[in-house]
């Protein structure tokens, strides 16, 4: 996507995500589990937040 950036290509529920990391080690001093970031987000599955995490790593982001 010329002349974008990359946080404009980012879904909706990847911003949560990444919003939720970003807070949660601010807070904290260390990451979310994945469990946590399930909660936060609204997954039941471990497996939906482990799919949108390949993504944010994939891209950069994580």
């Amino acid at each position: 996507m010329k002349g974008r950036s990359l946080r404009e290509k980012l879904t909706p529920r990847r911003k949560d995500i990444l919003s939720f990391i970003s807070e949660f080690l601010e807070e904290k001093g260390y990451p979310p589990s994945v469990r946590e970031i399930g909660e936060a987000v609204g997954f039941a599955s471990a497996s939906s937040v482990h799919a949108h995490l390949s993504v944010l790593a994939r891209d950069g982001y994580i």
